[in-house]
């Protein structure tokens, strides 16, 4: 079951969101309005990002409790200024030291970034907190 105003998962019977406080319906609606009020919703989290990864996010959105990739070339290229421009100082910071400290792992590191970077981003934003 999803707030119909944040998009968070809430337990079904909750009569509020524990993320907004906002009163959630008794009855949900039909399943097809409930998908559509959810996306919706959840849509209404990332506003504030590109149309690109408001996109991608979506497609995230689809099944969020599954770790999913999505190729992207600026964080393969420049991975660890990559995190930092993404609000992820922590994860940046170890990934340069990484990379400077042991060479065997950068070409390993670059992959992970372009790989999971997109989902790292995801998980930063839809949680609203910092991501080592």
């Amino acid at each position: 079951m999803y707030c119909p105003s944040c998009g968070k998962d809430i337990p079904a019977g909750a009569q509020f969101c524990g993320s907004c406080g906002t009163a959630v319906p008794s009855q949900g609606p039909p399943s097809g309005e409930h998908a559509a009020v959810a996306a919706s919703a959840a849509a209404g989290r990332f506003t504030h990002l590109t149309e690109y990864w408001q996109n991608v996010f979506r497609k995230f959105d689809r099944d969020p409790g599954k770790m999913q990739t999505h190729w992207n070339w600026p964080a393969f290229f420049f991975g660890p200024f990559w995190y930092l421009v993404k609000g992820m100082p922590v994860k940046g910071a170890l990934y340069l030291l990484v990379v400077i400290g042991t060479a065997g792992f950068g070409l390993f590191l670059a992959v992970y970034a372009g790989l999971y970077g997109a989902w790292d981003y995801y998980l930063r934003e839809a949680q609203g907190k910092q991501l080592w």
